[in-house]
């Protein structure tokens, strides 16, 4: 079975991954990360004047692979919009988000192999799919802590999360991290784990 595919649908998990100066965790995993295309706009909008938006720019544009930013109509549409100069709406990445659940999923899902979707936005976890599919593993961004710790990668997800909730840089505002303590880890119905490459 090769290794399976991290989706990052919501911008929940890379934003509480730099307040907590650890982006690079999402390296560790050897898997192709996917980022919806509206979703990364959101994060990377204002590099100029805002740190985390340049910060998460360079992270993904400097590791490219494994990041691959999914294409939307949506997404397309708003950038669009924005090349004129027009307003976008508040919730275009709720859109984008709702969008490629119910539609844009399906090009990862069609094998066999597990795919992961790395998510905070509690709405991700309740999305109705006609028939979810087996392979679909749902990871909170606390569970993957959770979980890099349970294979010795992180030495305490309690510690990545105390700075993911009280930041120690001025520039970082607190999280609100709604699945403590033990975060949410649904396998996929077929099963799915992860190990380090090496192990």
């Amino acid at each position: 079975m090769r290794r399976c595919s991290l989706i990052i649908p919501d911008a929940g998990p890379i934003n509480s991954l730099w307040v907590a100066d650890q982006l690079s965790l999402l390296l560790k995993l050897d898997m192709t990360i996917v980022l919806i295309d509206a979703v990364y706009d959101e994060l990377t909008s204002d590099p100029n004047n805002w740190p985390k938006d340049n910060a998460v720019k360079k992270f993904v544009e400097g590791h490219t692979p494994p990041f691959v930013i999914e294409k939307t109509e949506i997404g397309a549409e708003a950038r669009a919009k924005r090349a004129r100069g027009e307003k976008l709406k508040k919730n275009i990445g709720d859109v984008a988000i709702a969008d490629f659940m119910s539609d844009g999923i399906e090009k990862y899902v069609i094998s066999s192999d597990p795919v992961v979707i790395l998510y905070e936005d509690k709405d991700i976890s309740q999305v109705q799919f006609l028939r979810r599919p087996r392979n679909l593993h749902l990871l909170s961004t606390v569970g993957l802590l959770r979980g890099l710790e349970s294979v010795k990668l992180i030495s305490s997800a309690d510690a990545i999360i105390n700075e993911m909730l009280h930041p120690t840089k001025s520039d970082r505002k607190p999280r609100i991290l709604t699945d403590l303590p033990g975060g949410t880890d649904i396998p996929a119905q077929i099963g799915s784990f992860w190990a380090p490459p090496n192990s």
